[in-house]
This record gives structure tokens, C-alpha cells and sequence, in this order.
């Protein structure tokens, strides 16, 4: 099964025992002062036993703090890391990968609070696009310095037992700045013509070759085409790659370039391998391995790609941190058994946004220390009663079955997955219903009684008589306390999602500006009726991580959906709802149904019915949040009954 994914491939040299990579991830677990960790070794120690042919360890410094690129990255500017380096380099080979150290310099792209108050450099003084800052350009004898830091970066990863380097030269970074005409203005050598503009790039692959050994593999993360106008097109990228494999690089790992954030960290309604075209063009161009990315979640969407020809290799990020084991459970044809990344960004948010160390919704373990993730079997096993069938119950009841508790879950509907069935139903949301696959398939197989359609009370759980009892049971809407509320006309947001209801040509009046008043105006507007969404304040999904943000309200934008914020919803009428602004003036909304989609609270009666038995209450049943919180609290729960 997926006999071209474990097929060994080679990149120069260096032999993979399968054409698996993985993707370099920040992850915020190094030292503070840039040291390497035990959670650092732990993370990627983790995946390397999964199975992955070759580990790309993220972005690593190469020149402190101009080329810091965040919070807690590993460095390598000095010999002084190079033992370090070494533990995260034997720690990969003992679990049976590769180890490659992606080099990076983010150059104009450098965060200020990473940087000590330093002016980020660049190839040119063009204004940030994000902030307006001007960054120092580079002198000459400087640019000659930084590629010898990258030779020196390239050297130390040698001698700490790295197999191979990849150099970052895409993401608006500095190598993508140099190669990119709306960055790069320079009169000297480095810049003008292509061939001026990549031969910083190209005097650090000759560099390192010359210095370290041809044998040893530099592969180039290349920017294939920028996403903003006049930038690099598909043709500079082919360009480039030739030019590459001509100064001896030994593998292009295309991607996204300037403008491009959106479109390499995709949110979630993003579809499975839609930036593989870039690898299929840039292997047209040359006959070194060529490395496809994003978005890859599946093994036979990857056996696909392969067997195409469009890549010789897959790299996968978020896959394996949602699922380290994913190329050993695909080398054994148990694809049901994947925990498949949903492209939730919760990571994202953990490293880009909160400087936080990574974290991933469906994975509890992702992020902490190796004995916060270990799950011992129980001195004495228990008879462990679990009532809710959401990602809070299900990972409890995968959790406790791993530890050898009897356990029996209980769900009121008939099919596992609670609140993620309501979740799932808006556009770009279908990803979801792969979390309640995977419990469907792992529940069973570890011997979990799962009971479907059975509401559980008091009165029967007493009968029971369980050792644990777990209370998992969600959440329910939340209903204003609005005149007219309980109108005729009025629907509440997740019993009409939970339905599926449809309508066309309707006028609609959403209260609640929230994810899900925005996500149910986006199903409703996308069947073709108007959409106002009302709102108290004026500021519209501060609590989305940001790329969906935008993505989400970028469509709601071209649905023609309207958002009407700082009003007072003051009653509901036949007609719509009437509002008051911040002036004082009232005025009525006109729509023919109104949606009440202010949120949730705990669904906790049987919490207090159940107090003799102290039962344990995870996820929304405590309070309605994320995915996250609820599949964390179910591990942990668990992890210590």
C-alpha cells in the first residue's frame, strides 16, 4: 500500500528510507537563550520514531539578534551550540530519520521585539509593507559577511551530525528579499538582473559546498512565485531552480513568497495539496528531487502527488504535529487511524501570534514536557462512566482506554461528535468531521462501549454504580433575554446549522457578531439570501485566529453580507429587529427570519444532580471554548484517574 510513498529516494547524497519529509515548524521550544531544550529533542524525537524519512528542524539563527525570527528559535551563530545541535541531531538518527537544520534570516521581515531594538536589515531600504519601517540596506562587505554566516550556520550543522541544510529563501525573507524586484533596488552586483539577484543566494550554496563538501545535500526552500504585483512569477521561479541546479544545489523545495502569509499558513477551508502546482512547474525546469508542500493530509493524496510526477518527495508540518505517527500508521495501511490535522491554526497562533510554544487542538501532547505526556496503565483498573460523545468525552475515553479503565461512553444523539457536527456544517468547515472520524475508528478498536442514542440521568448512573464518572456534556445556545424572542420568525444559530436548514431568497438578521454568528451567515448567504449580521461592539472576530478572520470575512464581504456594528438589539418584531445605535436613534433591520447566535453556555444540570459522586467535568460542560481546550482537558482528565 502507497508503495511510491515508502519507496527510498535520494537527495544527493543522502539516502531516505522513504520519500516522507518534514516541514520545517517553529516551534518556541528552545531555550531562551537559543539553546536546545529537552522539549525541543522530545518534540522532534517524537516524530522521527513516527516514521518520517527526513526531519527539517525549524528556522534556525544564524546570526544573533539581527536574524532572530522568534521567541525561543534555536541558534547556531556560534561553535558554542554545536554540542546542542548534536542531542537534537543523534536524537533524530535514534529514532530512525534524517536530520536536516533549516537556515534562515528574515532580514526586513525581522520582528522587532526579537531584534534588541536593532533596524532590521535588507537588501534595499524599501518600506515594510505591514508597518512602513525602512530597514538598513545592506553594504556590500555585508552582504559578503552574511553569506559567510550562512557557510559558517551550514558548517557547524556538519559537525553537529546534521545531514543536510535547507536553506530559507522564500516566505518574504532575506534570501526571498534579494531575489524579488520589489524588494531588491540595489546598483551593485547583487542586484538588477535575475542573475544579479540570486547570486547572494547562489555565492551560499557554492559557499557551503566549497567549505563543508559537495557531498553534503543543501536544498533550497525556494520562492516559486510572489504573491504580491510586480513580484516574482512562475517563470523567475523555473529561472531560478535551473540556476540552482547548475551551483550544485541538490534539492528546490518550492513555495510562496512575498504577500503570501495567507496562502502558506491556509486556514482552514483551504482544499488538501492545492500548492502542489508549484512543485509540479518547478520540476518541468530542472532534474534534481523537487520537495511539494501544503496542505498534504492524507497518504493517498501524497502517493497521488508522487505518482503523478509532480514531486519525488512530500513534506508534511501540521500533519505531523497533529499525528507523529502518521507514515508508520500509513505504512500499515491504517489511514482510519490518523489523527489528520484539521488546519485549525492553533499552532499559529501559539508561535506567530501569542509567542507561545507550539500547541495543536488534537494533539494534547504537542508542546510539553516528556513526562507531562506519558501514559502509564493503571496500578488498578477502573470502570469509567464518560456522558458526552464530544471531542471532550471522545479523547477522554481514547485516553482511559489506553491506560486499561473499562470504559463506557454515553451519548444522547445518534452519532458520535457533539458540537462538531454543528460546527462542521458552514463552508470551508468540513475538515471538522475528521476529528469525529478518528474517534469513531480508535474508540472501538481500543475497546471503548460506545452507547449511541441514550441519554444518561442521575437516576441511571446510580444504577451503574461506575468508579468515574465523567461529565462531558457540551454546551447549549445561550438565549438574550429580547423582547420577541420567541417569535415565530426567530431560529437559533446551531439548531439551524445542527439541521442543515436551507433557504433562498430570505432576508435575514443574525444577533451575534461572534465566530459563530459570522460562520452562519456565511451557510445562509452563500444559498443565496441577504444577510445582515448585528453587532454591539465594533470590533468583528477578535477572538478568530487571524487568517481565518480575514479569509472569513473576506467571503462574507463578497456574499454581500452586511455587518452592522455598535447597535443595541432592543426587541425582535414581524418585521426585523430594531436597534439603537450609540446616538440613541432606533431604527428596525428588516429581515423575515432572525438567527440568535450569541454564544453558548455550559449544559451542567446533571453536574449538579450527580454532586455524591464528584464527577469530573471537562469541555464545554465547564465552559463553552475551543476544540483545544476541550480535547486537552479530556487527556489530562484522563491521564490521571
Amino acid at each position: 500500500m502507497f508503495q511510491t510513498l515508502f519507496e527510498p529516494g535520494s537527495i544527493g547524497k543522502m539516502t531516505l528510507k522513504n520519500r516522507i519529509i518534514m516541514a520545517p515548524i517553529s516551534t518556541n521550544l528552545a531555550g531562551g537563550d537559543g539553546t536546545v531544550s529537552d522539549e525541543l529533542i522530545f518534540h522532534y524525537a517524537e516524530r522521527a520514531r513516527g516514521g518520517v524519512g527526513l526531519i527539517t528542524v525549524e528556522n534556525v539563527c544564524l546570526a544573533y539578534p539581527l536574524a532572530c525570527h522568534g521567541a525561543a528559535q534555536p541558534r547556531i551563530d556560534d561553535d558554542a551550540f554545536i554540542p546542542g545541535l548534536r542531542r537534537l541531531a543523534d536524537a533524530i538518527h535514534q529514532g530512525g530519520a534524517k536530520a536536516a537544520a533549516e537556515l534562515t534570516h528574515p532580514g526586513m521581515s525581522a520582528g522587532l521585539r526579537y531584534i534588541r531594538g536593532e533596524t532590521p536589515v535588507a537588501p534595499s531600504a524599501v518600506p515594510r509593507p505591514k508597518d512602513g519601517l525602512v530597514p538598513r540596506a545592506l553594504s556590500h562587505t555585508e552582504v559578503v559577511e552574511v553569506v559567510g554566516q550562512y557557510v559558517q550556520a551550514a558548517r557547524r550543522a556538519y559537525e553537529a551530525g546534521f545531514d543536510a541544510v535547507e536553506l530559507q529563501a522564500c516566505h518574504g525573507l532575506l534570501i526571498n528579499q534579494f531575489l524579488s524586484p520589489l524588494t531588491n533596488k540595489r546598483q551593485d552586483e547583487y542586484g538588477g538582473s535575475r542573475e544579479n539577484r540570486v547570486r547572494f543566494l547562489v555565492e551560499i550554496v557554492v559557499g557551503i559546498k566549497r567549505h563543508v563538501g559537495s557531498d553534503f545535500p543543501v536544498m533550497v526552500r525556494l520562492v516559486a512565485e510572489d504573491m504580491l504585483e510586480g513580484g516574482l512569477t512562475l517563470e523567475d521561479g523555473r529561472w531560478f531552480a535551473r540556476r540552482l541546479e547548475e551551483a550544485g544545489a541538490d534539492a528546490i523545495h518550492p513555495d510562496f513568497g512575498l504577500g503570501g502569509k495567507e496562502k502558506r499558513l491556509e486556514p482552514m477551508p483551504y482544499p488538501q495539496a492545492w500548492r502542489v502546482y508549484l512543485a509540479a512547474e518547478i520540476k518541468k525546469a530542472v532534474s534534481i528531487p523537487v520537495i511539494a508542500v501544503g496542505v498534504i493530509r492524507e497518504p493517498r493524496v501524497a502517493e497521488e502527488i508522487l505518482e503523478a510526477g509532480k514531486a519525488d518527495f512530500v513534506a508534511l508540518g501540521r500533519a505531523l504535529i497533529a499525528d507523529p505517527d502518521w507514515p508508520n500508521k500509513a505504512r500499515a495501511g491504517e489511514e482510519q487511524a490518523i489523527r489528520r490535522c484539521i488546519g485549525c491554526n492553533e499552532c499559529v497562533m501559539a508561535r506567530h501570534v501569542e509567542d507561545a510554544p507550539l500547541r495543536c487542538s488534537l494533539n494534547a501532547t504537542v508542546g510539553r514536557r516528556p513526562e507531562a505526556c506519558r501514559l502509564e496503565r493503571a496500578k488498578t483498573p477502573k470502570r469509567v462512566l464518560i456522558i458526552g460523545g464530544g471531542p471532550a468525552g471522545m479523547e477522554a475515553a481514547r485516553v482511559a482506554a489506553l491506560r486499561g479503565h473499562r470504559v463506557a461512553l454515553y451519548e444522547r444523539e445518534t452519532h458520535l461528535g457533539g458540537m462538531l457536527n454543528v460546527a462542521a456544517v458552514p463552508p470551508g468547515k468540513e475538515k471538522l468531521n475528521w476529528i469525529t472520524e478518528y474517534f469513531a475508528h480508535e474508540l472501538p478498536r481500543l475497546g471503548v462501549e460506545i452507547h449511541l442514542g441514550e441519554a444518561m440521568d442521575a437516576e441511571r448512573v446510580r444504577a451503574l454504580n461506575p468508579d468515574v464518572v465523567i461529565v462531558a456534556t457540551g454546551s447549549e445556545p445561550a438565549i438574550p433575554d429580547i423582547p420577541g424572542v420567541d417569535g415565530p420568525n426567530v431560529l437559533v444559530a446551531q439548531e439551524l446549522l445542527a439541521r442543515r436548514m436551507r433557504f433562498t431568497g430570505q432576508r435575514f438578521a443574525l444577533v451575534g457578531g461572534g465566530m459563530l454568528g459570522l460562520e452562519t451567515a456565511a451557510y445562509l448567504a452563500t444559498q443565496g439570501n441577504a444577510v445582515a449580521v448585528l453587532k454591539r461592539y465594533e470590533t468583528i472576530g477578535r477572538s478568530i485566529e487571524p487568517l481565518y478572520r480575514d479569509h472569513l470575512l473576506r467571503d462574507l464581504k463578497e456574499h454581500g453580507v452586511e455587518i452592522i456594528t455598535r447597535v443595541e438589539v432592543k426587541a425582535i418584531q414581524a418585521e426585523g429587529v430594531l436597534v439603537r445605535d450609540q446616538t440613541g436613534e432606533e431604527r428596525v433591520v428588516p429581515a423575515d427570519r432572525v438567527v440568535l447566535a450569541r454564544g453558548a453556555k455550559p449544559a451542567d444540570k446533571l453536574v449538579q444532580e450527580l454532586r455524591d459522586f464528584n464527577p469530573l467535568v471537562i469541555g464545554d460542560a465547564v465552559q463553552p471554548r475551543k476544540i483545544i481546550n476541550a480535547i486537552s482537558e479530556g487527556f489530562v482528565t484522563a491521564q490521571f484517574i
